[in-house]
């Protein structure tokens, strides 16, 4: 035991004694340069793969961030599409409530829940009967324009058939106030058309076309839409037209019910 005491104390001797030798010799600096040398290429590398390591490190922590950014860009343009549309909708509604009251109509706002699965120029209606809602009460949007009929009223939803719905029936005539009248039907491709036009009537396109009061539950000169195409043939006793719409029925929203006139 002695004996290894003894040979390690030598040997830290030793070992000192180089090391001051080399120290003053320059003998050290050279062993130092030299390994330096030696593991330089390995050395490198492990920069090279520390520095990817670093870089990928870095770009996971931008992508993660320009995805923290999209998200939230993503929110706001949510938020600012609902405020936009919500202020759209107040003015739309500060608009039509104008114009019912302008007419002395009463009605009633209503929200589409839907359409018939068996039939989408049938919209289901969040009001009904206990509303005031009733069979062949005009549906109209965008102040006065009238787009369909109430089909059946349940007690708290209703059905409206769009003027577009090939069962559709209309009695309508010209805004000029002439004598010139017609039933307006749906076509198949959401089209209108103004039927049994007396051949001795005159119609032209551009003229506007608007309910008569041949419907009772429907205001006289509500707007339908404008003559866009006239067929007829000599010697018939009716002629048609071809009625098109101010705007399309399938981004309807909010509609207001007539309930009286």
């Amino acid at each position: 035991m002695e004996k290894a005491r003894k040979r390690t104390l030598a040997t830290i001797i030793i070992i000192v004694i180089l090391l001051i030798f080399f120290h003053y010799t320059g003998l050290f600096h050279f062993i130092e340069q030299t390994a330096v040398k030696l593991f330089m290429p390995v050395q490198t590398v492990f920069y090279s793969w520390g520095n990817k390591l670093n870089q990928l490190t870095h770009l996971n922590s931008i992508n993660e961030e320009n995805q923290r950014l999209k998200e939230r860009i993503g929110r706001l343009s949510i938020d600012y599409l609902k405020l936009s549309s919500l202020e759209t909708e107040n003015e739309y509604l500060r608009a039509e409530l104008d114009f019912l009251k302008k007419e002395k109509y009463q009605y009633q706002s209503v929200n589409i829940l839907g359409r018939l699965p068996t039939d989408n120029q049938i919209l289901i209606l969040d009001k009904g009967a206990s509303s005031g809602l009733k069979e062949g009460q005009a549906v109209t949007a965008a102040q006065g324009v009238i787009v369909g009929k109430i089909l059946k009223a349940e007690e708290d939803i209703a059905y409206a058939m769009l003027l577009t719905d090939i069962k559709s029936k209309l009695a309508v005539s010209l805004a000029d106030f002439s004598d010139t009248s017609g039933l307006l039907v749906g076509q198949t491709g959401s089209s209108l058309l103004m039927d049994l036009i007396p051949y001795n009537q005159e119609i032209k396109i551009g003229d506007i076309v608007v309910t008569s009061n041949l419907e009772e539950s429907i205001p006289t000169g509500l707007v339908v839409g404008e003559v866009s195409q006239i067929d007829s043939t000599l010697g018939e006793i009716f002629k048609q037209a071809k009625i098109t719409p101010f705007f399309s029925y399938q981004n309807l929203q909010s509609l207001t019910i007539i309930v009286e006139n």
